[in-house]
């Protein structure tokens, strides 16, 4: 579906991309003999999909659509999945999509101080920060998360010290950092004044992980989703909802077992297309995440479409002829009275055993299996891991890397 507004937009965009997209070695190839002449956005189920597998197989370079000069940055992500995926960027790529970032719903402005906790390498999500804070006057504290030089307590410091008004980071880290907080016996409620939101990407973020984060920090937090190889889909408003962005974007859903595209479905495979991408430009990619695509009013006033995430693919359970996702196990964790430091998850033949380090070491795990077995409807079998799935030393370590000394 094609929203009535961007309508124009996107169909002149999706010519736009046509027109360029056989730049691209893989492309050049993948659509060699096909009639493409006065192929409109409408006729794009006439087109192939994109698989993850061809991408990786087309390597860097057969994925790039425009000429070396061209480039600004190159990008993987961290490979979680597997085999890393791969992107390039120009610099019209980096502007847009730091202006897509500016659309969640706190916004940002010159009086903004952003410490971005994202990874300053290979990922992404740092360099879509730091464009947007640019773009909006407002400063940016790097301190990339993975290194020994920006640890846990040395960025606690810094969000106090400098007034920090905005953290921006995974999820994870956001918990990371609460914990060693408490660790450190600061009350990241109160100790914080200045802070007025957290950003967050790169992770599924279930509505009760929001929540939760939110318990911790006491700030609103916003998430965006995406990818390596697409950039930012969607932001989130003031709302919790995820709105696409549909003059960037044309996204379409399969059904879980089969090719078929679905224009209405509970949940679905999503298919991208990057109207607008310049670097590494992509049709009806298939991107292994899940889904859900709707039409409905929203009251922050965004009249678009609302993307809901639910995970990856790989990680979807089948029992008793009910789907359960991802996101299914994220509510239902992250939804117990005393959510764990840390957690993990496997499939067993009777159902899922799930490992919890609960940070006091008050897990009760009668309570806890009832509990989760109620809200997922299967068999859990708890596994007390406290104090093993979390290294606190490793979270208050405070020695820093430090360049060498030559004389002395």
């Amino acid at each position: 579906m094609i929203t009535k507004e961007y309508s124009e937009i996107h169909r002149a965009r999706f010519g736009y991309l046509m027109k360029r997209i056989k730049n691209s070695p893989l492309y050049r190839s993948k659509l060699d003999g096909m009639e493409l002449s006065g192929v409109t956005l409408e006729d794009i189920h006439r087109l192939p999909f994109t698989t993850k597998k061809e991408l990786r197989e087309a390597g860097q370079w057969g994925i790039l659509a425009v000429s070396k000069k061209d480039i600004a940055q190159y990008h993987e992500s961290s490979g979680s999945s597997g085999i890393p995926s791969i992107a390039w960027f120009t610099r019209n790529d980096l502007i847009r999509g730091g202006t897509q970032l500016r659309r969640t719903g706190n916004g940002l402005t010159s009086n903004d101080l952003v410490l971005n906790r994202f990874p300053y390498a290979l990922s992404l999500p740092a360099f879509y920060i730091q464009e947007a804070a640019w773009q909006a006057g407002a400063g940016i504290v790097p301190s990339s998360s993975r290194n020994t030089i920006t640890h846990y307590p040395k960025v606690l410091e810094l969000i106090s010290q400098l007034e920090c008004t905005v953290i921006a980071g995974l999820p994870r880290e956001m918990e990371l950092l609460a914990e060693t907080a408490r660790l450190l016996g600061i009350d990241c409620k109160s100790s914080f004044p200045h802070l007025r939101a957290i950003w967050v990407a790169g992770e599924l973020f279930a509505d009760a992980r929001k929540r939760h984060i939110e318990n911790l920090w006491g700030v609103p937090v916003y998430n965006f989703f995406g990818s390596t190889e697409t950039g930012n889909i969607a932001t989130m408003c003031s709302q919790g909802s995820l709105h696409i962005s549909e003059k960037d974007f044309h996204l379409e859903m399969l059904e879980l077992d089969s090719p078929t595209p679905v224009e209405y479905a509970d949940l679905g495979r999503l298919v991208v297309t990057t109207l607008s991408h310049e670097g590494s430009p992509l049709l009806r990619y298939v991107n292994e995440d899940l889904v859900n695509i709707r039409t409905e009013a929203c009251s922050c006033g965004h009249t678009g479409r609302i993307l809901t995430h639910y995970g990856r693919i790989s990680d979807l359970f089948y029992r008793n002829g009910v789907y359960l996702t991802a996101k299914d196990i994220h509510e239902s964790i992250y939804s117990l009275p005393n959510v764990p430091a840390a957690w993990n998850c496997l499939q067993t033949a009777d159902g899922l055993e799930i490992r919890l380090d609960v940070s006091d070491g008050s897990l009760n795990i009668r309570e806890t299996e009832e509990r989760l077995a109620s809200s997922l409807q299967l068999a859990v079998n708890v596994v007390d891991q406290s104090g093993m799935l979390l290294d606190p030393a490793q979270l208050t370590q405070q020695e820093a890397s430090r360049k060498p000394v030559y004389i002395i």
